[in-house]
């Protein structure tokens, strides 16, 4: 599962300090699938990107590596708490090609035109209105700029056995992602989302990772149990229902018989020409 965030660019998920465990195991997760994709992007030496929701700079981290030692990376995030966790791991891997910058799509603090790839993971699953987000990233590329969205599908994920748990933790998330004016099922959508905003080449991949065992099998139960206080505001749930699926998910993540499908991802590389 992925930070949510409301309309208004709350997040309703924990940020900063509090939420960079649960983060990281976001990308254990998923970070293989996203290392392949930004490959097939031609993310290297020299581009300069533009990294959306970048949450605490992990994907950043990674794509500053990848294009040093003239490349330049920028990550951008709603979230100052998140930010100032983002400057802290770029601080300690000495990634000088790398900065960060409290804003939005609305004010990104960036030129239009000025970056060779704009990339964004779990971001517009989460908005509103994802297509004038499209239009605001596709703003911001270099006539052969490329941009590179990956988001999920969180009807998707599965648990064999059949645990009723399980479905119920995915089913909380995906009503927690609606009632903030989310779609927590935009992946399929993504390709022809992007098309319609003028890209006329999109290459598409679907992934769905899978985990048997290790800490990553946490992710659903970590990602429900700090979205409590959105659950119950919004009716979808009440706490000892919350704590109940708590402890058979635990049970569940620790039984390495049991085979999580996590959500299945869309990703997309798309240009103008």
């Amino acid at each position: 599962m992925s930070v949510n965030r409301s309309t208004d660019g709350r997040y309703v998920l924990a940020t900063g300090d509090e939420a960079e465990r649960r983060l990281e195991l976001v990308d254990a997760v998923h970070g293989r699938d996203t290392a392949s994709l930004l490959e097939r992007a031609g993310v290297g030496p020299g581009l300069r990107v533009a990294d959306f929701g970048c949450g605490i700079g992990v994907v950043s981290c990674a794509i500053a590596e990848l294009v040093e030692p003239a490349g330049e990376v920028i990550g951008i995030d709603i979230s100052p708490e998140q930010i100032a966790v983002a400057e802290r791991r770029s601080r300690d891997r000495r990634l000088a090609n790398l900065r960060f910058i409290t804003g939005s799509l609305e004010e990104p603090g960036l030129e239009p035109g000025s970056c060779d790839i704009v990339y964004a993971r779990f971001l517009l699953m989460h908005l509103q209105n994802p297509r004038d987000a499209i239009r605001r990233m596709a703003s911001l590329l270099t006539p052969t700029g490329r941009l590179v969205i990956e988001d999920g599908d969180f009807s998707a994920p599965y648990c064999i056995p059949l645990a009723s748990a399980f479905d119920r933790c995915f089913e909380l998330y995906r009503g927690a992602v609606s009632a903030m004016g989310g779609n927590p099922r935009i992946g399929p959508d993504l390709p022809m989302m992007v098309m319609d905003e003028g890209f006329s080449w999109c290459a598409v991949s679907v992934v769905q990772p899978t985990l048997r065992e290790g800490e990553a099998k946490r992710l659903p139960e970590w990602t429900m149990l700090e979205a409590r206080e959105t659950l119950v505001h919004a009716g979808l749930a009440i706490d000892s229902e919350i704590d109940a699926i708590a402890v058979e998910m635990e049970r569940l993540a620790l039984d390495s018989t049991t085979k999580f499908g996590m959500a299945e991802m869309t990703q997309v590389c798309a240009t103008r020409r």
